[in-house]
């Protein structure tokens, strides 16, 4: 018979280290495989979702390379070619490379005079809601420009309005389509007013303006003056300030 430990503290440390394995020997026997287990999905996580980060930016860096081959051949004057080599890309390209895959193959659209292709390339994007709202404008406007001839001046107002309502990349070449429609329609107060604004938008390119300053003087400075108040309206506004 084994004897016990003079020391009744050693003997007591002894005894507590011994129920101690006991139980962590208990717990690996009950929880041990599940721990383990749990340890390797997560590892196997951990990798697949290093693994899909390294694919998605491979994938990008492809599709970025193809996209640019494809820009190549559309300058080299090869549409139809060009707008074959965009549709992996629009089929499987992030949705910032679909917008853009899309508005390339309607500008291959256009140097073969299918307007009406180019047209519903540009509605798609303009209408994808995944995509970032200044891409989105942009297709907008090109689908507009597109179709301009062919739409009545009402509806190409109707479209824009959004875009002329407030002050964005997209405004200043949409205030020229909307005034431009307004001329269509016999409304030169309505354009001088559009081509006024532009004038006095920021970060509008010199081009624009210039055209915009010289329909303010071709229209005369009544155009671009707001419409003058009916008699009750000013004898309203008068009463008011009484």
């Amino acid at each position: 018979m084994a004897l016990p430990p003079s020391n009744p503290d050693t003997f007591m440390q002894e005894v507590d280290d011994a129920v101690r394995a006991d139980r962590l020997q208990s717990f690996v026997r009950s929880y041990g495989r599940g721990l383990i287990a749990l340890v390797i999905v997560a590892f196997l996580a951990l990798a697949g979702w290093l693994w899909w980060q390294n694919d998605q930016a491979s994938k990008a860096g492809e599709t970025g390379r193809n996209f640019s081959m494809a820009l190549e051949t559309l300058g080299q004057g090869r549409p139809k070619a060009a707008a074959e080599q965009f549709q992996p890309i629009v089929n499987d390209g992030s949705p910032t490379y679909r917008a853009l895959a899309l508005m390339a193959q309607a500008n291959a659209a256009l140097a073969e005079n299918d307007a009406r292709t180019a047209a519903a390339k540009f509605g798609l994007v303009a209408n994808d809601s995944g995509i970032d709202q200044p891409i989105r404008d942009a297709a907008l406007l090109r689908q507009t420009l597109v179709e301009f001839d062919q739409m009545d001046p009402a509806a190409v107002v109707a479209r824009l309005r959004n875009l002329v309502s407030q002050p964005g990349p997209a405004f200043a070449s949409a205030a020229e389509l909307t005034a431009l429609a307004e001329m269509k329609r016999g409304n030169d107060r309505a354009a001088g007013q559009l081509y006024k604004r532009i004038t006095e938008a920021p970060d509008v390119p010199e081009s624009l303006k210039s055209r915009a300053l010289q329909m303010v003087s071709l229209l005369g400075a009544d155009a671009a003056r707001p419409a003058a108040a009916t008699p009750a309206a000013a004898a309203a506004t008068t009463k008011t300030g009484e």
